[in-house]
């Protein structure tokens, strides 16, 4: 088979999963800034022209990026007899889709047209949470509190991601080593008394306590209803 030939397999075998999954590609390594129509149909063997039989626009391209991030939430080890664990679960294993993504955080923070495989992950959770006994209403702001927790959380955790020793250093690391070099125990004992903590500080840990107490809260809250 000669260069133009494969070149004609490429492009007949353009597809928008394989438009998307090259963009999620391109930003995983280097950015979403590095993410072009352009740069896509280099990466895929094919024209520019041609992808937009596929996809009609950047903001189409990023709407699918968004479904395929939600898409990759495994859903599969829902304990669906415990509400709570449930939504535990679903939304620890959403925080680690977007520790893998870092790079395409901005694409879920942007209004989007959700498509349907973004919409099921929504739909399953507003689900548990009515089941459990919250209102729709009262469901939808549980999501909201906990999508924005996971976000915040994974921004956090990702902000100033320097490297020391071939090591990542955390955030809360870099604001304790700045710190220390700022602040006295005199005119701020409590923030002082914190710095070892935020030197030794593990996100895991800071990320189980508090979706422990997110779902603490909703518990309390469940229950006051009930009384």
């Amino acid at each position: 088979m000669n260069e133009a030939e494969v070149s004609d397999t490429r492009r007949s075998s353009l597809s928008r999963d394989r438009i998307v999954e090259s963009a999620v590609t391109i930003a995983d390594a280097e950015g979403l800034e590095a993410v072009s129509m352009r740069r896509i149909a280099s990466d895929l063997g094919a024209t520019p022209m041609a992808l937009y039989n596929h996809v009609a626009n950047k903001d189409e391209l990023m709407n699918g990026i968004a479904g395929q991030l939600l898409k990759e939430i495994d859903l599969s080890a829902l304990d669906m007899s415990d509400w709570a664990k449930a939504i535990k679960t679903g939304y620890t294993q959403f925080r680690s889709v977007l520790l893998r993504h870092p790079n395409l955080l901005p694409v879920l923070q942007r209004k989007t047209e959700m498509s349907a495989d973004a919409l099921r992950p929504i739909e399953l959770a507003i689900s548990i949470l009515q089941g459990a006994g919250f209102s729709p209403d009262e469901a939808l702001k549980a999501h909201w509190t906990l999508s924005g927790f996971v976000m915040g959380h994974v921004l956090w955790q990702m902000t100033n991601p320097f490297l020391e020793d071939q090591e990542q250093v955390t955030a809360p690391q870099i604001m304790a080593m700045n710190h220390r070099r700022m602040i006295t125990s005199d005119e701020f004992p409590c923030l002082c008394a914190t710095l070892p903590a935020m030197e030794s500080c593990d996100m895991d840990e800071a990320w189980e306590f508090g979706i422990d107490a997110i779902i603490h809260g909703l518990k309390v809250k469940l229950a006051a209803a009930k009384v």
